[in-house]
């Protein structure tokens, strides 16, 4: 598959703005300013935003996937629901599978651990989307090797993880929250599974996005001004495009 003809930038993001009036009304009872003048430790939102907007890190993540919407083709695979498979795959994915470990999940039609992926044979998908999953996973050498095994040549995986943010996850019963990434360490990790032909990764965020993300503030409680700036000593996260390369 050829690239796209301009580079994935992480501080020139579409800023999507959520019309929902729930969730202003929840910023107009508790204004950012308000929160911000109470020097409370806790943060304004428990949900990383979500019950007041769009949470900060899916800019990042959803500009990501859409950058990379030519990759979400054929035969693809996600973890928990099919909703970006469904968002950014419309009229190029021919099958949608969704891997899940918890056997509640009731969009999970493949139940296997990440680690091993047994049940899938190699070289099953052309497209695989873990987006905030390998925190959560304490192997993360096996898991990445199983996901290599199972794109076909040409395939490729969109990982996204965090750098710094809420230890979540208990609402899905996961056994740990393990990992944090950097640019560094995702690259020594794909790197001993994929060619760095294949490899592709980007950190996103600075120092007002880390203070918001942690704080539980949303994408329309910030200025655009504050995406328009990618800072490395103070990532938020980490983007990975890893393509399986043709032999």
């Amino acid at each position: 598959m050829s690239e796209q003809a301009e580079a994935f930038d992480p501080a020139r993001l579409p800023l999507p703005r959520l019309r929902d009036r729930r969730r202003a009304l929840r910023r107009w009872l508790r204004p950012r300013w308000a929160y911000v003048l109470s020097h409370s430790p806790e943060p304004i939102s428990d949900w990383v935003g979500n019950d007041r907007g769009t949470p900060i890190d899916r800019v990042a993540i959803e500009g990501f996937l859409d950058h990379h919407r030519g990759r979400v083709r054929g035969r693809a695979l996600e973890v928990k629901d099919r909703k970006y498979t469904a968002r950014f795959g419309a009229g190029s994915v021919t099958r949608s599978d969704v891997l899940d470990i918890n056997r509640e999940n009731p969009e999970a039609n493949i139940l296997d651990d990440l680690r091993s992926l047994a049940t899938i044979p190699d070289g099953a998908y052309d497209c695989f989307i873990l987006t905030q999953v390998l925190q959560y996973v304490d192997d993360l050498d096996a898991a990445i090797r199983s996901i290599r095994r199972v794109l076909a040549p040409g395939g490729s995986a969109i990982v996204t993880v965090p750098t710094l943010g809420k230890l979540d996850g208990q609402e899905d019963k996961v056994a740990g929250h393990y990992w944090r990434m950097t640019p560094d360490s995702a690259r020594h990790l794909f790197s001993k599974h994929f060619e760095n032909d294949g490899l592709e990764i980007h950190g996103w965020g600075n120092a007002r996005l880390a203070s918001a993300f942690l704080s539980g503030l949303c994408v329309e409680d910030l200025s655009p001004r504050t995406f328009a700036t990618y800072d490395p000593v103070f990532t938020c996260g980490v983007l990975i495009r890893a393509t399986r390369q043709p032999s």
